[in-house]
């Protein structure tokens, strides 16, 4: 890396491991980032599958369900939330691909506090970074991407 800060193409963070947890409860977390809540159209999950698929602006995301179970079928408003394992300035349009039970993601970033990010591209995803992410970022983020619901 260079000490001089990140350069086009260079990545400006690589975090080494997962970190322990960055919430009190699905609940409290669910209400500290409710503004920033989308639609999302839940598919009948697997019996007894922790995992959900849902249509989330245009996409399709498989997440992990942080909800009360059962979870609904149909139309709910979600909360989506990962954790960053990489980063780098985006160099390219706003998108979205996965990587294995990983999601890269490219788009703006607005500050939330305390290492919280929102993160909007094809998807709006509160993102949590270790490191300072830039104005328009690439993250690959940890799996499981998790869902919250009301």
């Amino acid at each position: 890396m260079n000490p001089k800060g990140p350069t086009q193409g260079q990545p400006i963070g690589h975090i080494g491991q997962p970190i322990g947890s960055i919430e009190e409860s699905p609940e409290s977390f669910l209400d500290r980032f409710r503004a920033y809540m989308v639609e999302a159209y839940l598919f009948p999950e697997p019996w007894g599958s922790p995992v959900l698929e849902a249509l989330v602006q245009g996409q399709i995301v498989y997440a992990f369900d942080r909800g009360a179970p059962p979870a609904p079928t149909g139309l709910v408003r979600a909360l989506l939330h990962g954790v960053v394992r990489q980063a780098r300035p985006l160099e390219r349009g706003a998108f979205m691909e996965r990587e294995g039970a990983s999601y890269r993601i490219g788009g703006e970033t607005t500050p939330l506090g305390e290492g919280f990010y929102l993160l909007e591209g094809p998807l709006r995803v509160v993102v949590y970074s270790d490191i300072p992410l830039p104005k328009r970022a690439e993250v690959l983020l940890w799996p499981p991407l998790m869902l919250f619901r009301e």
